[in-house]
């Protein structure tokens, strides 16, 4: 969990305001440039202009995020980073426990499997999707091009006339038989989604998301009720909005003496894998 070599290097820059400093003599200098001349070293490449950093500055810097600065957790934390947003959860307990890194850490972990309890559960509908969808594809296959699958399928459920021997004669042609009731499942299947997702496109550009089912009260979205318990039954972004609000909600009420807002960002995009982060970074 070692930071990449430009990244930190944004960071750092992002992170400092920028103030101009004048010089005499000199043109105006940005305060982080001003700031850091005095860890730079002597030596100066003419050709791109820019002086390099001294070993011993190099050295100092941050190489894992119990390391940085708060200020720079927070600007990453921010910009999604979360592995930061672990670090400021556990800077949180450390501020309102007065207690120090390590014990700081052993309660994060508890928070963390609070916060992954009954993953099995709320996880069901992509296994389900995954494994309905991976089936219904292989099986599709001989179902459509399979002689003696595509046989025993309209044996059972099409009951449809048989053609000549000469017509099925390739996959090809016990293709285009099957086609005649394949398509339209087929077709239908598909289309369905299609619309299920535009709908929940507009849903979300009318702002109504999930607000409703996380309890707040948006007349809005009470229009679009029956509609939104249809998507649910989809593996898409509504349900996981809904489960991920709900889980950081339930997280604020089992640890209510920590801060709100860093709570729920760091549950919100926390892992829906059961297995415990790294605890060496």
């Amino acid at each position: 969990m070692m930071l990449g070599r430009g990244r930190s290097f944004l960071i750092r820059h992002v992170a400092t305001p920028l103030r101009l400093v004048n010089t005499p003599g000199r043109s105006a200098l940005p305060a982080f440039v001003a700031s850091s001349s005095s860890s730079l070293s002597s030596s100066f490449d003419g050709r791109r202009g820019m002086a390099h950093v001294s070993i011993a500055n190099a050295k100092t810097m941050p190489r894992h995020y119990n390391q940085m600065p708060s200020d720079v957790l927070l600007v990453m934390a921010a910009g999604g980073d979360q592995d930061a947003r672990e670090e400021r959860v556990i800077r949180e307990i450390m501020a309102v426990d007065n207690v120090e890194w390590p014990a700081a850490r052993q309660t994060f972990l508890k928070i963390v499997d609070a916060n992954r309890r009954g993953l099995f559960f709320a996880t069901l509908p992509y296994k389900v999707g995954i494994t309905v969808s991976f089936t219904a594809g292989v099986l599709s296959f001989p179902l459509i091009f399979h002689l003696d699958s595509v046989l025993m399928f309209n044996d059972l459920f099409v009951t449809t006339d048989v053609p000549d021997d000469k017509d099925l004669e390739t996959p090809l042609e016990v293709g285009s038989w099957a086609w005649n009731w394949m398509e339209p499942p087929l077709g239908q299947i598909s289309f369905f989604p299609l619309c299920m997702q535009y709908a929940r496109a507009q849903l979300e550009n009318l702002g109504a998301k999930v607000c409703w089912l996380t309890g707040e009260n948006h007349s809005s979205v009470h229009l679009f009720s029956l509609l939104l318990l249809l998507l649910l039954l989809l593996p898409s972004k509504p349900y996981t909005a809904w489960y991920k609000a709900r889980r950081a909600a339930r997280l604020v009420r089992e640890f209510p003496t920590y801060d709100k807002h860093i709570l729920t960002s760091f549950s919100e995009n926390d892992s829906f894998s059961p297995v415990a982060p790294d605890p060496v970074y």
